[in-house]
């Protein structure tokens, strides 16, 4: 009889990890302390990539205390970073091996709501492509999308010809991984509730072969408080914040402005005491400028978020900068 494992500390996101995705966690857990009852060793990548036909988790718990652990365990294991084009308020909880990540929007994680939003981020351009309302719902859609690979890639046979015993011998790992992905879809399927589909489509995109092409750049609509503002933005995401943390009703537009004149704005705004149109004219200078903005707009783009009270994307954009170093290429210095 398997011992169950002993329970993980859930600190791997900014906020309480969601039910749904919880589930996905205990199974990978349980499963890598079982083989460090037969090793003696722990090895978190075992629950890292125990999902790894549908993504690898981004953020990983500690071991248990008093475990040996190989490979070495370290705190990168434990900082989910937005992929590359993509904003703080992305929360990834899974890479996806293309360079791009499923997670969770989180426009305001002071309201601390106990789920999110999901959506993809290609981790190639700007903008994010909605595929659930929340955790369930976005994982749901990620067996779907499992489902339409395995469909476009049938179960493997002996061509015509060959030797089905020789051909077998060969090919029994490409048959194994075939049942195992599909027998772990139909575990977590039950274990979620879901009913997975194969031509399940979010709105707003279409299927392209097994690629999920987004349609619009319509942006996300959020549940709004009372009092509070949804400025829709250039990421896909925009901002949400308090009413009273805006300059106006009027939206901000910065495309085409000279850098120079968008850091004045947002200096003024800030000053004044209204972070959230300057978070949006930063935002959406980051997204229609070029990369080397970023070094520009990070030290005015962390005051705004932590004058909003969200100090965690304020770091983020520390751990985002390793993506943004390369050398500049504009007409004008700045």
């Amino acid at each position: 009889m398997t011992d169950s494992a002993p329970a993980w500390v859930d600190d791997l996101f900014p906020f309480p990890t969601p039910p749904a995705l919880r589930v996905l966690v205990d199974i990978a857990w349980q499963h890598a302390y079982d083989r460090y009852r037969e090793d003696g060793s722990f090895d978190h990548t075992l629950v890292e990539s125990h999902y790894d036909v549908m993504f690898d988790l981004a953020a990983v718990p500690r071991p248990p205390e008093g475990c040996d652990c190989y490979p070495e365990f370290t705190e990168r294991s434990r900082q989910p970073v937005p992929p590359m084009y993509a904003t703080p308020e992305f929360v990834p909880f899974g890479a996806l091996g293309d360079g791009g990540d499923v997670g969770w929007l989180v426009p305001a994680p002071e309201l601390q709501r106990l789920d999110h939003p999901v959506a993809l981020a290609s981790g190639h351009d700007h903008g994010v492509t909605l595929i659930g309302a929340d955790t369930r719902a976005g994982l749901e859609f990620m067996l779907s999308r499992v489902l339409r690979r395995l469909r476009a890639d049938p179960v493997p046979t002996p061509p015509p010809g060959r030797d089905p015993a020789g051909w077998l011998a060969r090919n029994q790992w490409r048959v194994d991984a075939r049942a195992r992905h599909q027998g772990l879809v139909d575990r977590l399927a039950a274990e979620l509730g879901v009913h997975p589909d194969p031509d399940r489509c979010p709105p707003g995109s279409h299927w392209d072969g097994t690629a999920l092409v987004r349609d619009t750049d319509g942006g996300v609509a959020f549940d709004v408080p009372a009092g509070w503002r949804h400025e829709p933005g250039a990421d896909g995401i925009g901002v949400l914040a308090a009413a009273g943390a805006y300059a106006g009703a009027d939206p901000v537009v910065v495309a085409g402005l000279p850098l120079e004149v968008v850091l004045a704005d947002v200096e003024r705004w800030l000053d004044a005491g209204y972070p959230a149109t300057a978070l949006r004219a930063l935002k959406d200078t980051f997204v229609t400028g070029p990369s080397c903005y970023f070094a520009d707009l990070r030290p005015w783009w962390a005051r705004a978020y932590r004058e909003l009270g969200r100090p965690g994307f304020a770091e983020c954009l520390d751990l985002m900068a390793v993506y943004y170093q390369g050398p500049c290429c504009c007409d004008t210095p700045h």
